[in-house]
């Protein structure tokens, strides 16, 4: 076989792969925005039938591990939100830093000058178990009708929970994921991880039209506890990604999830590449073994499942992550083939697509606020290439994890804070 004949079959089969995820996508750009239609018709029906005011007690849980540089501000985020009726519950999860004392002064200086309001913050300190114990820990001991969690390096928008909680006013919701952003130091990496939470969060618009919203990140995400966790149990404390496996456990039992993009909420990004790859490669584990546990929603055709979520969307994910496999060495090859051949038509349609995506995400979200991202167009795009490889590290990583079936342990990196100044909290973006 010639080199011609190499170079045209990995142009082909790289084609294929591209053809295959531009379907995907085209479908989320042009379905992803009537799901504010879809939503504007829903809170109508809503209020229309509204017989009394909606103000169920939120039991807002914040678990924590070695979180002394940003866990107060994400505590005053949260004080500061104008849903009134909330109890803020801190689970200190065997801290070796200083988190513990800082808390526990906080809390007290708060409960000195409590203002007349429903809201207040419960501190529970415990050895380390591990992320899902904590947030066990704190469910169990909860009093409210939604229980909403979030990560301690994160700062919640200062309308965060009242517009979450206004989804549950529909009883047919059962849970939630906010709109998440990264804030944090501007830098490669940040831009990076901001553009890609960006388009990842316009994608799941289109999951939600769909009614197929299938991953609901610790960051941000709520749940009815009537019929999530009375129902079908706590958080699965031997899962490395225990969001990730509720999401698929709580789709599996037949419950329904929406996607509130209004409900925004700012967490901070890996500094480094290598803090980024160790993340990605938690995720890619987690979502691995959520998959194997539920393997029975792909292709499901019970009545409860969601047939966009069980014949669409799982499938695709799965073969993106096949396909990753291939992408980056595919990809580079192509480049070499473009640069000898002069043929550069797959680049430039590449090039041509990601900026329409550019153009549709930051003109079709949060009413234009994202538009700034429109003339990044011509100069980042080919920093996701970037990101390929990074996934592709975290894939195979991932996967030789699972195959030493290492143990679990809390996300580390080199925390920064978010710093404070631009949005309504303070959150630096």
């Amino acid at each position: 076989m010639d080199n011609e004949l190499i170079y045209t079959l990995i142009r082909d089969l790289t084609r294929i792969f591209a053809a295959i995820m531009l379907f995907k996508y085209t479908i989320f750009l042009l379905t992803a925005p009537f799901h504010q239609v879809k939503e504007s018709v829903r809170r109508y029906k809503i209020v229309k039938n509204r017989k009394q005011e909606f103000e169920p007690l939120v039991s807002l849980i914040i678990p924590a591990w070695n979180e002394e540089v940003g866990i107060i501000n994400t505590v005053k985020s949260v004080i500061s939100n104008t849903y009134p009726n909330i109890e803020i519950i801190v689970v200190n999860d065997g801290s070796t830093d200083t988190t513990h004392d800082i808390v526990t002064q906080f809390v007290k200086n708060f409960k000195r000058r409590k203002r007349n309001d429903k809201k207040k913050i419960v501190y529970h300190s415990k050895k380390n178990e591990g992320k899902g114990v904590a947030l066990n820990h704190a469910i169990e001991r909860t009093k409210g009708e939604i229980i909403i969690t979030m990560d301690a390096d994160s700062i919640a928008d200062q309308f965060m929970v009242e517009r979450i909680v206004g989804y549950f006013e529909d009883p047919s919701i059962d849970a939630a994921v906010g709109n998440v952003k990264v804030a944090g130091e501007f830098g490669f990496i940040n831009l990076l991880q901001r553009l890609e939470y960006l388009f990842g969060f316009y994608h799941k618009q289109a999951h939600s039209l769909l009614g197929a919203e299938y991953i609901y990140g610790g960051a941000c995400a709520a749940f009815r506890k009537e019929t999530v966790f009375d129902k079908i149990g706590l958080f699965d404390t031997s899962s490395i990604t225990e969001d990730i496996e509720m999401s698929m456990r709580t789709r599996a039992n037949g419950h329904n999830a929406v996607y509130a993009d209004d409900a925004l909420c700012y967490t901070e990004g890996a500094s480094t590449i290598m803090g980024l790859i160790k993340q990605r490669t938690r995720w890619k584990r987690g979502r691995f073994e959520a998959f194997g546990r539920y393997k029975k929603l792909f292709l499901s055709t019970k009545m409860h499942h969601n047939k966009w979520m069980t014949w669409f969307i799982l499938p695709f994910a799965l073969l993106a992550e096949i396909q990753l496999l291939f992408e980056p060495i595919g990809v580079t090859l192509l480049l070499i083939y473009s640069y000898i051949t002069g043929d550069y038509s797959s680049l430039l349609l590449g090039a041509l697509f990601m900026g329409i995506m550019y153009l549709v995400v930051g003109l079709m979200t949060e009413k234009a606020k994202n538009w700034w991202i429109v003339p990044l167009a011509p100069f980042t795009w080919m920093i996701f290439y970037i990101l390929v490889w990074v996934e592709y590290m975290a894939l195979l990583k991932s996967i030789a994890s699972l195959i030493r079936a290492e143990g679990l342990t809390w996300q580390r990196w080199q925390r920064k804070g978010i710093s404070t100044s631009s949005n309504s909290n303070g959150a630096k973006i």
